[in-house]
């Protein structure tokens, strides 16, 4: 395993994005202040980047000359050279800033459509807006287009799976597109619970959708199948509501990847079954996500205790 410092801000880390820019990789983070963070698995160096206010020049907030960002979620891109960020937050709306110049590119309005979360997407950007019930697609020029209305979205996801991107969305159900001609694949709905994070992999011979919810329960459904036909479950992953999960091959075998409050909890990908755990003690994971780091799949965690943490196939096995 590789570890980081404990972030220099000294803070929980609230969400975390890993980019492959100028022949490395890099993770970014929001800290719990409104603070973006990088930290270079090579060099083990963290850098703070400082970001001027989204809305600094909007006459709403002109009575608020100290107001800054309140950065929750994050989603990086390097384009041309450029290491670009989208992020917003719980209180704030998204907007893309050159990580590079520190320079703001664009805004959305001041509208209180706040990001309900942000992914990156082959030379894209995914957000789903607070309120709105919308999932759209942006270009780094700040050109837009709507994929769909799903009703309420509280989480995005992306995976390649079965030959193919594909972008996800969690809310009151799970939803899948083809990321390529943005096409609908399928909706998901779980038992009872909303639907707090998800993700896909590929099995023997079908895709796999992977959700967890509120209630703390694991469920995956057959791309292809009919809306109510479960793969397994709903399978009891834990005692609280779940935000995070995520897939990793271990010894050839997709294992889906739950925290609990002292470990990582691994189940079989194919039928629910429980694999194991991984001690994590004290982590306080809250964020992760599957991943190339320096040209291998791992798995990326943080959390309240603000250190990064990078899991190769090795220390889950």
């Amino acid at each position: 395993m590789i570890m980081s410092a404990t972030i220099p801000a000294d803070s929980p880390i609230r969400d975390l994005s890993v980019v492959h820019h100028e022949g490395s990789s890099l993770i970014v983070c929001a800290d719990r202040w409104g603070g973006v963070w990088t930290w270079s698995p090579s060099s083990g160096e963290w850098s703070g980047r400082s970001l001027p206010y989204a809305h600094a020049g909007d006459p709403v907030v002109a009575q608020f000359p100290d107001a800054e960002n309140a950065i929750d979620m994050v989603a990086a891109l390097s384009v041309d050279g450029k290491l670009l960020l989208a992020a917003g937050g719980d209180e704030q709306e998204p907007a893309l800033w050159d990580l590079g110049s520190g320079e703001l590119l664009w805004r959305t309005p001041l509208n209180g459509e706040y990001l309900a979360d942000v992914i990156a997407l082959d030379g894209r950007f995914v957000t789903a807006q607070q309120y709105s019930e919308k999932v759209r697609l942006w270009s780094p020029d700040g050109t837009d287009s709507l994929l769909d209305e799903v009703g309420q979205v509280f989480c995005l996801g992306t995976a390649r799976a079965g030959g193919r991107r594909l972008i996800l969305a969690g809310g009151s159900g799970a939803h899948a597109w083809d990321a390529a001609n943005l096409t609908e694949l399928g909706s998901f709905y779980p038992d009872e619970g909303r639907v707090w994070a998800v993700t896909a992999c590929a099995l023997a011979e079908r895709t796999a959708i992977v959700a967890v919810t509120e209630k703390g329960e694991l469920y995956a459904w057959a791309l292809g199948a009919e809306p109510d036909e479960l793969l397994y479950g709903p399978v009891s992953a834990s005692e609280g509501a779940l935000e995070a999960v995520a897939v990793m091959t271990v010894d050839g075998r997709p294992l889906v990847v739950t925290p609990a409050s002292d470990s990582l909890r691994l189940w079989d990908a194919a039928d629910g079954t429980e694999a194991g755990h991984v001690n994590a003690h004290g982590h306080d994971i809250t964020t992760m996500e599957s991943a190339i780091v320096d040209g291998r799949g791992v798995l990326v965690t943080s959390g309240g205790d603000g250190v990064l943490r990078i899991w190769d196939e090795s220390d889950l096995a």
